[in-house]
């Protein structure tokens, strides 16, 4: 009896294979972090990259003193793209409005509506919004306007992928495939902007 102790105390002060018996605890947790920070980063810079090229595509619109060519907006794709290399295909759709609000003055939630001048997306990524599309917009996404003020909204998207398929990517790091989106509210430097060919800016 007085062996078996022994043997069995001197089995618990025994170190040999420590360092491999942890390396095998601690491997799939290192796994797991390896994963997750690449797909984690992956998604941010997603998101990063996306946002600056609506910021850019809605600043170069800014500067346009006339009528926009359609060749133009459809050339906004190309930037688009330049501004996103190497990521996944990015999808832009530009609306333009003004506030009609005869008796209050204002649009906000309450009051006015929204005077469609445009819509549209270089080279037909995403349909096109409607008059009635844009109503929901007020008191939620744009800020009270005053009557016959113009605004503009660059919207983009982004159908994101996880560039690794695994369990570990699904589950456990708990990133799926999923649409991220940029909603750029810009106000034009001169009284609106239109596109060449539409009559609603006449």
């Amino acid at each position: 009896m007085r062996k078996s102790v022994q043997r069995f105390q001197a089995f618990l002060r025994e170190e040999d294979g420590l360092i491999l018996a942890e390396g095998v605890m601690m491997l799939p947790l290192i796994i797991w972090a390896m994963v997750a920070m690449f797909i984690y980063w992956d998604v941010f810079r997603t998101v990063n990259v996306t946002q600056k090229a609506a910021y850019s595509v809605a600043d170069l619109l800014s500067r346009q003193k006339d009528d926009i060519p359609v060749a133009f907006a459809n050339g906004l794709q190309n930037v688009v793209n330049f501004l996103t290399p190497g990521g996944h295909e990015v999808a832009i759709r530009i609306t333009s409005f003004e506030c009609v609000s005869p008796a209050d003055l204002v649009c906000d939630s309450d009051s006015g509506s929204y005077r469609l001048l445009f819509s549209m997306s270089p080279q037909g990524k995403v349909p096109a919004l409607t008059q009635a599309g844009i109503q929901g917009w007020r008191g939620s996404r744009i800020p009270v306007m005053n009557a016959g003020e113009s605004l503009y909204v660059v919207e983009t998207e982004v159908q994101f992928q996880t560039q690794m398929k695994s369990v570990l990517a699904g589950f456990l790091v708990a990133v799926e495939d999923r649409t991220y989106g940029q909603f750029v509210v810009t106000r034009p430097r001169h009284r609106r902007l239109c596109l060449v060919g539409t009559t609603t800016c006449t």
